[in-house]
């Protein structure tokens, strides 16, 4: 009797009753592709940049299996395991990169200074810590860093914060559907509705080595090439990519609660 009362079916009977009770389901005034579009389009987080951040220091602790008295610096695919976003950037020769080794064999300390040197200094933004911790804030940086950087813990790495630069943004294609209270497999409340939408990545000028379209991310070595796929920095603009946007209702207005990057299947990599 209890997993009967829980079923699909008698929750929707359940939602419908109480729409009934609220003057016929007022909460979920249906919204038209248009209204919705609109509404995910104007959305701060969804006009918020893609951002390449640069730090000012690297600090790594890695024995790299070199032999006591012979560690070398780090060539520029060793480097994008590290920080992929500092080796295209130092392949455009945007940033300078000094490099210092600091004991031998294992204990060897590779010390990297990254000093910004053909960014305008308009494009660079301090790369501080926001100071929220919001699921859509969490869901952002996870989308930026998508897999942070599994080769190296925090014991093996130390990254100082230095700046951000705005690599591209998204360009809305379209509304995909609609899902309301009566659809079972999303199972909303029936104040909310969530919207599966398309869009695409734009880089701009700064972005362009980091668009896996343009002819200056396919010159770079293809070591550097995965790592940026790895790392999140690269933007594939070959493709749409699909995500869902959850919107709530407040008052007579819908009003957008949390997109959720990734949540579209078979999204390009």
């Amino acid at each position: 009797m209890l997993n009967a009362l829980h079923s699909p079916r008698i929750s929707i009977i359940a939602g419908a009753a109480l729409c009934a009770g609220l003057g016929g389901c007022v909460l979920s005034k249906p919204i038209s592709e248009d209204q919705a579009s609109a509404l995910i389009r104007s959305a701060d987080v969804f006009c918020r940049p893609k951002y390449a951040h640069i730090p000012r220091r690297l600090t790594i602790r890695r024995n790299w299996g070199w032999h006591y008295g012979q560690e070398p610096l780090f060539s520029v695919s060793q480097l994008a395991t590290v920080d992929a976003a500092v080796a295209i950037l130092k392949l455009q020769r945007s940033i300078r990169v000094d490099e210092n080794v600091f004991g031998q064999g294992e204990g060897a300390v590779h010390v990297i200074v990254i000093t910004p040197t053909d960014i305008d200094s308009a494009e660079l933004l301090t790369d501080e810590d926001p100071g929220t911790s919001s699921q859509q804030d969490i869901m952002d940086a996870q989308e930026e860093r998508r897999y942070g950087y599994a080769l190296l813990d925090r014991r093996q790495l130390q990254r100082d914060r230095g700046w951000r630069i705005a690599i591209g943004t998204r360009e809305f294609v379209k509304v995909d559907q609609i899902h309301n209270w009566k659809d079972v497999n999303v199972q909303l409340p029936v104040n909310e509705l969530a919207i599966d939408f398309s869009w695409r990545w734009r880089p701009n000028e700064l972005g362009d080595p980091f668009d896996s379209r343009s002819a200056t991310f396919d010159a770079l070595p293809d070591s550097v090439q995965e790592q940026a796929m790895i790392s999140g920095v690269r933007m594939n603009t070959a493709e749409p990519m699909h995500s869902r946007a959850f919107l709530q209702r407040e008052g007579d207005a819908w009003k957008l609660h949390l997109i959720d990057w990734s949540f579209g299947r078979g999204n390009p990599r």
